[in-house]
C-alpha cells in the first residue's frame, strides 16, 4: 500500500501529494485524513494521508510512514476536495487553506474523544437563494429580524436531518443567532466556530463536527470549512460585509467558498442580508441563486439633502425621543475621521503604510491601517508636525448631539466597550456601522449623519457597502419607527426612500459591466519586483481575454520600489490564468526569495492576489 501526503504549508513548491510506502505494521490503522510523520528533505515532518493507493505514480525509491499521529481522521474527504478546487480556481497553495480547516491539534481533547460515525440521510439536492430580510426589529426583543430568519431556516433543515453551517460576518451576530437557536434546540446540536475560543476549545469543537448525528455548526468565516457532512446546508448571512473576506493569503471570501463548496455537492445554500452585494445580484440575473422575494416591507425613512444635524435630521431625532432611545450612526470612531497638516494642508499618512492617520478616542494619532501610533509626527511634504483635524469621528458627533439635545443622555459605543441592551427611554447611541447594540422593543428612530462621507468612500464598493450599513443599522428600529438620512446621492436614493434595493444594485451591477470591472470580470493583483512582475505581464499577454490594465508603484505593502499589476479577465478562462500563473510562481527559485525593508521579514518573491476587493 501507498498514501499520498500532504503538508500544511504556503510554499508553492510542497502545493502537491507526495507519495510514499505504508508498511505492513500500519496497513490495518492507516486511514485517509489522518496526521502522519515522513521523511521530508531530509527531516521528519508531519502531514495528512489524502490518498491510499495499490501502485503509486512515482517510479523511484519512496520513503516509509514512520508513524500515524492520531487515529482520528481529521482532514475528511469531502473538506480536502474542496481545498484543491479552492486552491485551483484562487491560485494559491493547497497547504495554507489546510491551517483555515484544520485547528491545531489538542493531545488532552484527543484522548477524551471517541469517534461515533453516523451515516446521513438519503438527501436530495438543495436549491440556491438569495433573500432580501426586512430591516426591522423584533417588537419584543429588539434584535433584528434576521436573527429569527436563519434560526427558522437552520431549524428547518437540521429537523429534515440534514447539518446546516451558518456563517455570519462576527461574534455579535454569532452571538445573537445563537441565542436563538439555543431557545429551540439541545445545546449538544449547536456547535460554535469561533476565533476568540481557546484552541482546546476550538479542537474539540471540530471533532464534534467530524462524527455523531447532525449538527448545526455556527460561526464566522472559517465556519464554511466544517467537516460536517458534505449535504450540509450553507446559511450566509450578509456577504458583502468585509469580515466575511479574509485579510491573509489567499485572500479568500466567506461568498466564494461557498459557491465552491455548493457546486462540489449539491448542498443547499442561502444568501440572506438587508441589502444585496453586486456579486450575488449577479448570480441572481443569471440565474443561478433564485431571488426569494420575501416581506415587502420598508422602514418608515426621510431623506435630507444637508449634512449633519440639519433642520430635517433634528426634528426627526427629537419626535423619536418623545417615545424611546435613538441610533445615531456616523462613519468614523474617534474625534476626527483624518488629520491633515495645519500648514500645507496635506493629508497625513502613516510613517509605517502609508495609511490615513486619524485622531482615535484616546486622542492619539493612530494609523487606520495597521494601527501604528505616529507620536512624532512630521508631514511628508513640508516637514511641519502641527495638525488639523478633518471631519467629525462618533466621539466629536457625540459631544455636538449633547449639546444639541440638553438632558438627554449620549451614549457613545466603540469596539472596546462591552455591548449592553438599550433601555426604553430617551436616549441617543452614537456608534459606527457594524457595532450597533440592541434596544428594548427596538430603537424608536435611527438618524443616518455621515452618508455623504461614506458615498465618497475611494472604492468602487462605496455605494452598496452604505447601502449596506444603512439598511444594517434600520434592522435595530422598530416597524413604528422614523427613520432620517442625511446626504444621500440621488444614485442611491430610491433604495432608501421606495425600498428598490434590488433595482438600485442593478444599476450598480450594469455599470461595472460596461466599465468591465468586478463582478462582471475578475481580478488579479501581481506585487513584485518590476522585473518579476514584468515576467507575469509576458505570460499574461499570451491568454487571449486577459487585460492588463496596468503597472504601478506599490504602496504600503511589500519592499521598497516594489510595482503591482493589475489584470482582468472573463470567468470562464480563470482556470487557465490560474495555470499560467501557478507555473510561473513554481519556475521562481527558492534564491529568489526577498526581504521587507520595511519589516525585516522575509516576503515571496511574488504576491498574488485573486479577486482583492481593494484592488479597485
Amino acid at each position: 500500500m501507498f498514501a499520498r501526503i500532504v503538508f500544511q504549508s504556503p510554499l508553492p513548491a510542497l502545493s502537491r501529494e507526495f507519495e510514499y510506502i505504508v508498511p505492513q505494521s500500519l496497513v490495518e490503522s492507516i486511514q485517509l485524513g489522518q496526521r502522519v510523520v515522513v521523511k521530508f528533505a531530509g527531516q521528519t515532518k508531519e502531514g495528512f494521508v489524502v490518498g491510499l493507493v495499490s501502485e503509486p505514480e512515482f517510479k523511484g525509491k519512496l520513503s516509509e510512514v514512520l508513524e500515524i499521529v492520531a487515529d482520528i481522521p481529521v482532514l475528511v474527504p469531502h473538506i480536502y476536495e474542496l481545498l484543491v478546487a479552492i486552491s485551483n480556481r484562487q491560485c494559491c497553495s493547497t497547504g495554507e487553506l489546510i491551517g483555515n480547516a484544520v485547528p491545531k491539534r489538542s493531545v488532552r481533547v484527543e484522548k477524551s474523544f471517541s469517534l461515533q460515525l453516523f451515516d446521513s440521510l438519503d438527501l436530495k439536492p438543495g436549491t440556491r437563494s438569495a433573500e432580501l430580510v426586512p430591516a426591522v426589529a423584533n417588537s419584543d426583543t429588539g434584535e433584528p429580524a434576521f436573527i429569527a430568519r436563519i434560526a427558522e431556516l437552520a431549524t428547518r433543515y437540521f429537523v429534515e436531518g440534514r447539518s446546516v453551517i451558518v456563517c455570519v460576518p462576527d461574534f455579535r451576530d454569532l452571538r445573537r443567532v445563537s441565542k436563538a437557536l439555543s431557545e429551540s434546540l439541545p445545546e449538544a446540536d449547536l456547535l460554535h466556530v469561533d476565533s476568540n475560543e481557546l484552541g482546546s476549545e476550538r479542537y474539540s469543537s471540530f471533532l464534534k463536527q467530524l462524527s455523531g448525528p447532525p449538527k448545526i455548526v455556527l460561526g464566522t468565516r472559517n465556519a464554511i470549512y466544517s467537516p460536517v457532512a458534505s449535504s450540509a446546508a450553507l446559511i450566509i448571512w450578509d456577504d458583502g460585509d468585509q469580515s466575511h473576506q479574509d485579510q491573509q493569503s489567499p485572500y479568500l471570501n466567506t461568498r466564494e467558498i461557498a459557491l465552491i463548496r455548493q457546486n462540489l455537492f449539491s448542498s443547499p445554500l442561502h444568501f440572506l442580508s438587508h441589502s444585496r452585494s453586486a456579486e450575488v445580484q449577479r448570480l441572481v440575473n443569471i440565474g443561478f441563486l433564485k431571488d426569494e422575494q420575501g416581506s415587502s416591507w420598508r422602514p418608515k425613512i426621510s431623506l435630507s439633502d444637508g449634512r449633519g444635524l440639519d433642520g430635517m435630521v433634528f426634528k426627526s431625532i427629537r419626535r423619536a425621543l418623545e417615545v424611546g432611545p435613538v441610533l445615531v450612526q456616523v462613519a468614523s470612531p474617534g474625534s476626527a475621521r483624518s488629520l491633515y497638516c495645519a500648514e500645507c494642508s496635506e493629508r497625513s499618512m502613516c510613517h509605517n503604510c502609508n495609511g490615513p492617520l486619524w485622531l482615535n478616542a484616546k486622542g492619539q494619532i493612530a494609523c487606520r491601517w495597521c494601527g501604528n501610533l505616529n507620536l512624532e509626527f512630521k508631514c511628508n511634504s513640508c516637514g511641519h508636525s502641527k495638525l488639523r483635524q478633518g471631519a467629525a469621528g462618533a466621539t466629536r458627533w457625540a459631544e455636538q448631539l449633547g449639546k444639541s439635545f440638553p438632558g438627554i443622555p449620549v451614549r457613545e459605543v466603540t469596539v472596546d466597550k462591552a455591548e449592553s441592551v438599550i433601555p426604553n427611554k430617551p436616549l441617543i447611541v452614537v456608534c459606527t456601522p457594524g457595532i450597533e447594540p440592541v434596544a428594548t422593543g427596538g430603537f424608536a428612530g435611527v438618524a443616518l449623519l455621515d452618508c455623504a462621507s461614506q458615498l465618497n468612500v475611494d472604492s468602487l464598493r462605496a455605494p452598496e457597502d452604505a447601502l449596506r450599513s444603512w439598511m444594517n443599522a434600520l434592522g435595530f428600529m422598530r416597524a413604528e419607527g422614523e427613520a432620517v438620512a442625511a446626504g444621500v446621492s440621488p444614485e442611491v436614493s430610491k433604495a432608501l426612500s421606495l425600498g428598490q434595493l434590488r433595482e438600485t444594485v442593478n444599476e450598480i451591477l450594469r455599470e461595472r459591466e460596461e466599465l468591465g470591472f468586478p463582478p462582471a470580470r475578475r481580478f488579479l493583483s501581481a506585487t513584485g519586483s518590476r522585473e518579476t512582475v514584468q515576467a507575469v505581464q509576458v505570460e499574461l499577454g499570451k491568454i487571449a481575454g486577459v487585460r492588463v490594465l496596468g503597472i504601478a508603484e506599490s504602496v504600503g505593502t511589500g519592499a521598497v520600489g516594489d510595482v503591482r499589476l493589475v489584470a482582468s479577465f472573463p470567468f470562464s478562462i480563470g482556470l487557465e490564468v490560474a495555470n499560467c500563473i501557478r507555473n510561473l510562481i513554481g519556475d521562481m527559485s527558492a534564491s529568489k526569495s526577498r526581504i521587507n525593508t520595511r519589516s525585516g521579514k522575509a516576503i515571496r518573491p511574488l504576491s498574488i492576489k485573486f479577486d482583492d476587493p481593494r484592488v479597485i
